[in-house]
């Protein structure tokens, strides 16, 4: 078949195919007759608004589907199997996205259909879509975002026109044809079709629902966020290696003080304002900075006391026993309660003895003073574990 034949029986095809043929009307002839539409997509590009919580996607659509109404005998137009029809032509279904988040748009640049002889019909036509996707920022930066797409006839039941794909289920990993996204990736997606039925009415509906995880690309945040953290964890642990009324001891803490204030700054430019949950991140950095001030209160007071004038009123009694008791081992504050008033052990009827006071009850102060730091910078440790482990189990 030369060019002005192939032309000639494109053009015969188009005219007794589409002769009498009303785009209006299901394909099925039959009243009772359904129309089975397969659909798939691909994945070609996405980009996430963590001010809005969107997520816009770039796809292209697959759908494909038979019309007994546009059929020929490939014999009668010199063997031609194949034609092209415009998309204002032909019927198509009137999928749309159930829950977008702004105007989305399928064939939004009015492709064409490739019409097989014996009435096949298929149609892949680009699609811009936006979704509302609420963000979990729990293990910000290292989190990953559950989105989800529902795809679906708006005027047609599940009699007229059913949606669907093979064994209704697919993971849609190895089918991500994804330009290269600088900020977000999709690990993983599954594609299923969902059936409902309501109360007023007989028929089914199908919803074809996409669940994207995507997770979040950041090389960068290692330097800016885990790097920093890492160097306030260890300036405050120095800080609580000094003597409590060493001079020094101050300085260091005003430092991881400062830092941590920049850092906390820091993720509040950095971190999305909206989400379901605060970072860990930012959790770590609030309780460290609470556990610094903590101690530079501390620093300051005893350095205050040293060289201040004698005090004349001692700590309850009750909270001596304490704190010269089992609990200065454990918070290793033996060389505390040493020069304090009161001995850590018991005469035989188990009460604490009381020795002879001193003129000024400043070290026992300062015993008081260690317990606070002690406790201050095991609850420091804690936290530092915590969020390690656990974002050590995310990466």
């Amino acid at each position: 078949m030369n060019e002005k034949d192939w032309w000639n029986m494109n053009e015969r095809i188009r005219n007794e195919v589409l002769k009498n043929y009303d785009k209006r009307v299901l394909p099925e002839r039959n009243h009772n007759g359904t129309t089975q539409v397969y659909f798939d997509f691909v994945v070609r590009g996405l980009l996430f608004d963590e001010t809005t919580q969107v997520l816009h996607l770039n796809l292209w659509v697959l759908m494909f589907w038979h019309d007994p109404r546009l059929s020929w005998d490939p014999k009668d137009y010199g063997g031609l199997h194949e034609v092209h029809f415009q998309e204002d032509e032909l019927w198509k279904p009137d999928i749309t996205v159930y829950n977008n988040a702004e105007t989305s748009e399928i064939d939004h640049y009015a492709n064409t259909h490739m019409l097989v002889f014996h009435g096949d019909v298929l149609w892949v036509p680009p699609a811009r879509i936006a979704v509302d996707c609420p963000m979990d920022i729990t293990y910000w930066p290292y989190d990953t975002q559950s989105c989800d797409v529902y795809f679906g006839s708006w005027t047609t039941h599940g009699w007229q026109v059913e949606l669907s794909y093979p064994n209704f289920t697919r993971k849609m990993t190895d089918f991500f044809n994804l330009k290269k996204s600088y900020h977000w990736r999709i690990v993983s997606g599954v594609l299923r079709r969902l059936d409902f039925k309501y109360k007023c009415c007989p028929e089914p509906y199908f919803t074809m629902h996409a669940a994207f995880n995507i997770t979040r690309v950041s090389p960068s945040f290692a330097s800016t966020v885990i790097v920093p953290a890492c160097v306030v964890s260890v300036t405050t642990l120095v800080q609580f290696l000094l003597p409590l009324t060493h001079p020094r001891r101050l300085l260091v803490g005003c430092t991881a003080l400062l830092l941590t204030l920049l850092q906390l700054l820091y993720l509040a430019y950095a971190i999305p304002p909206l989400g379901t949950s605060l970072p860990i991140i930012v959790k770590f950095y609030g309780q460290t900075l609470a556990v610094v001030v903590t101690s530079v209160v501390i620093s300051a007071g005893l350095i205050r006391l040293t060289d201040g004038p004698h005090l004349s009123n001692p700590p309850p009694l009750t909270l001596k026993k304490v704190l010269t008791g089992p609990l200065a081992t454990i918070l290793c504050l033996r060389q505390y309660t040493d020069k304090v008033g009161l001995s850590g052990g018991g005469g035989e009827d188990g009460e604490v003895l009381e020795e002879v006071r001193p003129a000024s009850y400043l070290h026992e102060w300062i015993l008081v003073a260690a317990s606070v730091d002690r406790l201050a910078a095991l609850t420091f440790i804690a936290t530092f574990v915590i969020t390690l482990i656990a974002y050590v189990a995310r990466v």
